[in-house]
């Protein structure tokens, strides 16, 4: 199987630190987060940012601030994904403008969902125009699904020629709204993916067996603070950089090499760099 890659999500929208203590939420927070989790082994730094009182935010500037200081520690082959839904309730523009940084990755949710108790709204209209200012921008879409009928929205998209190049899907799995975090969810959707796509496993339960499911799969996997705040059950991680030497570990044990973040640039981005 080739090399995993591994993707480190330190903050997210949703978790506080009622969840956990050691959520970091400052730029330079995050940015020591990531550098301990890059020096670990992973090679892909997926970003949300919060404003000053620690609530989900989309600020550019805030962003570009977090960029910057990543960079600044890590050099320029880790790569940067940051995403288009880091706040529910803003407008279209407010959400496309992480673009103009031009970061390797981009999450493009390709659907819309109840999640929890508010409608997580991606429409056609607002799938297009993110698609069209990634291209614009030479941004990657990291393809999110959490339901399988996202597979197809995204295949309209590709259809249309606004995504192109190598496809890479992060399959979504536990998410309030979405599908289950089990086996069966994840096999249906490996079963409907185009052929050649690349994909990883976010889990957002059941997240260790999810993840080593994918390992034995040739998948990818995420972790991180985002989708899960404890190491083992009852006990939290004290840094991201945790769940990388975890995940290594358990790679280790089915033969799989750990991807460089030069590596998994080629592996995923390859002429896109």
């Amino acid at each position: 199987m080739e090399k995993l890659i591994i993707t480190v999500a330190p903050t997210g929208t949703g978790t506080t630190r009622e969840d956990t203590p050691y959520l970091p939420l400052t730029p330079k927070e995050i940015a020591d987060e990531v550098h301990l989790a890059y020096e670990a082994g992973a090679a892909i730094a997926h970003m949300h940012v919060r404003d000053e009182e620690g609530k989900p935010s989309m600020d550019k500037e805030i962003y570009r601030d977090l960029v910057e200081r990543v960079k600044e520690k890590c050099g320029n082959e880790l790569i940067i994904s940051l995403t288009s839904a880091g706040k529910h309730g803003i407008s279209d523009e407010e959400r496309l403008e992480f673009c103009d940084l031009s970061p390797d990755f981009g999450s493009l949710d390709a659907g819309s969902l109840n999640l929890k108790n508010f409608v997580f709204m991606n429409s056609p209209q607002f799938l297009e125009k993110l698609a069209k200012k990634m291209q614009e921008n030479n941004v990657k879409p990291e393809i999110e699904v959490f339901h399988p009928g996202m597979i197809s929205n995204a295949q309209k998209l590709i259809d249309a020629g606004l995504i192109t190049g190598s496809l890479h899907y992060s399959i979504v799995l536990g998410a309030d709204g979405g599908m289950p975090a089990t086996p069966k969810s994840l096999l249906y959707f490996l079963d409907s993916l185009p052929e050649g796509a690349s994909w990883g496993v976010v889990a957002f339960k059941n997240q260790l067996a999810m993840n080593t499911l994918a390992i034995s799969l040739g998948g990818h996997v995420r972790v991180g603070m985002e989708d899960y705040a404890y190491i083992r059950p009852g006990v939290l991680a004290k840094t991201n950089a945790e769940f990388v030497e975890q995940i290594k570990k358990i790679a280790h044990e089915f033969g799989r090499e750990i991807a460089t973040p030069a590596e998994a640039r080629e592996m995923l981005l390859g002429s896109n760099n």
